[in-house]
């Protein structure tokens, strides 16, 4: 709605310094014309300009033109008749899609036509002189520095192209022939969803995925402001494409997907949804015909590879942990699953709420273990590949640990390095030397088995200081029994544990538990 308000001295000398420049000459209120535009038209215009500016003295004649004519005339005739008598002019402004702008109404003429003359110097304000030229088929674009029209054919001048190309709101990369301006993801070939805008006339396409895509910026109002043309939506066509690189074959659910709704578009033309929020609602209006697939579609970081479940696992790149417990879930998967990336974790954290037994169950078989799992995944949710090599590393260190014999008494020299030989085998040197570094005594004969595990490990250099020159002598006459220790498979522990603390003069220092599951100890009595 336009509101009416009272001028000032300020606009009154600007309106008749703008009405001196144009006594000179009309050029200002004519575009520059392309090979394309026809002459003859503007000829005519122009030489109705003419007349009104010849009668730039006679204020009744201006008066009577400013009543007649096309509405650039008028207007003209409106401007020259106001600097022979100016005045404090009254205001009327209204709304445009860039802002409001105000003009003084001083013929009979349209407001279009009354600002396009009263602010020509700003191409974009005198394309609104000529959108009813627009309206008959011809295209105007409103450079930096000029108007420019094209006649009826679309094709822009090269110094408009530039500059819109120059003022896009995202990053994007010319194709080898410089025609496609794609986002940097799309100019790598990712395979993601993006909007497409085109503008045939000017021989470009702009692509710009939806991860580039912000909601609050517009790219079809970037290329196609400051353009009247007959139909933007065929100068600027609009798409919004799933982009996913199918190997589903011809019965696929994505060889069948459907285009941008007319609704869709007309919203996004209208300025009523940005460019984020225009693929979203595209996703969303396509997602229940995908996800209501029947056949089994895998789908990872845009690349759809049916029903083959081998290559869709290979694509996520999992490691032998990650892919058996894949494995596990999809077994019963039915239907659509997709990932936005190709990644096992991102896989199995969409997976979870629904097979969270069947993954933990293809990690460990300890009911302890999967509780203890589950839990974890509750308390921290989106770290789940993490909480599986956790328990994947418990249950590996419970199995060997298991394997190896328990005792039913030891002496205090054996409890110690049996503990540190134990801790060797799950958490290796680091474990080893942190456990013999916090529990080291202040004297015995744990402080020479102490070092001799230090020298075993490669660890001895860091901690020399902290034992006596009789205890380093001790551990180094040590080193070669407590290496076969540490080393020995599960069958041989008990005997090198038992040479190991023989060698160190410790002879009774204990005794295997009896009874079954005690790995090489003796079968229990018969009753």
């Amino acid at each position: 709605m336009a509101r009416e308000r009272r001028g000032s001295g300020v606009r009154e000398r600007d309106l008749v310094s703008r009405a001196k420049a144009l006594r000179e000459s009309v050029e200002p209120l004519l575009p520059r014309l392309t090979a394309e535009a026809p002459r003859d038209r503007f000829d005519r215009l122009r030489a109705d300009l003419e007349e009104v500016r010849s009668a730039r003295d006679d204020a009744k004649r201006l008066e009577k033109m400013s009543h007649w004519g096309d509405p650039l005339v008028r207007s003209y005739a409106g401007l020259l008749r106001f600097e022979l008598e100016p005045s404090t002019p009254t205001l009327v402004a209204f709304a445009l899609p860039d802002g409001e702008v105000a003009y003084a109404p001083l013929a009979r003429s349209t407001r279009e036509a009354e600002v396009a003359v009263q602010q020509s110097d700003d191409p974009r304000r005198l394309l609104l002189g000529y959108v009813d030229w627009a309206r008959k088929g011809f295209h105007f674009y409103a450079g930096r520095k000029a108007l420019w029209c094209s006649g009826k054919e679309d094709r822009p001048p090269a110094e408009v192209v530039a500059e819109r190309i120059a003022d896009l709101p995202y990053r994007t990369v010319p194709d080898d022939g410089g025609r496609r301006l794609l986002c940097p993801h799309l100019a790598a070939h990712e395979p993601r969803p993006y909007l497409e805008v085109g503008w045939p006339g000017a021989g470009r396409t702009i692509r710009v995925c939806r991860k580039c895509l912000r909601d609050e910026r517009h790219l079809l109002s970037a290329l196609s402001e400051g353009a009247a043309v007959p139909d933007p939506s065929a100068t600027f066509p609009v798409e919004v494409v799933l982009n996913v690189e199918c190997h589903g074959g011809a019965e696929c659910v994505h060889a069948r997907i459907p285009e941008l709704s007319r609704a869709l578009r007309h919203r996004y033309e209208l300025g009523r949804l940005g460019d984020a929020a225009l693929l979203d609602a595209y996703l969303a209006e396509v997602r229940p015909r995908i996800e209501g697939a029947r056949r089994p579609t895998f789908v990872a970081g845009g690349v759809c590879h049916g029903g083959d479940v081998a290559g869709f696992l290979t694509a996520l790149r999992p490691s032998p942990l990650e892919r058996r417990a894949l494995e596990a879930a999809l077994a019963s998967a039915d239907g659509y699953f997709e990932v936005d990336e190709p990644s096992a974790s991102r896989a199995l954290e969409r997976l979870w709420s629904e097979h969270a037994e069947a993954i933990v169950g293809a990690i460990t078989d300890d009911p302890a273990e999967a509780r203890r799992a589950l839990q974890e995944a509750r308390d921290a949710p989106g770290r789940i590949a993490e909480i599986l090599k956790r328990a994947q590393r418990r249950g590996e260190e419970r199995e060997l640990l298991e394997a190896l014999p328990r005792y039913a008494r030891l002496a205090t020299e054996a409890a110690w390095i049996d503990r540190v030989a134990r801790t060797y085998r799950t958490q290796r040197e680091g474990g080893a030397e942190r456990v013999v570094v916090q529990t080291l005594p202040r004297e015995g004969k744990e402080r020479g088995l102490g070092f001799a595990v230090l020298l075993a490990v490669g660890r001895a250099p860091a901690h020399a200081w902290q034992f006596t020159p009789t205890e380093q002598e001790f551990g180094g006459s040590l080193v070669a029994p407590m290496r076969a220790l540490l080393d020995a498979p599960a069958a041989d522990y008990h005997a090198a544990l038992d040479a190991l603390l023989r060698a160190a003069g410790v002879a009774d220092w204990g005794a295997r538990e009896a009874g079954p599951g005690n790995p090489g100890s003796a079968p229990p009595a018969p009753r």
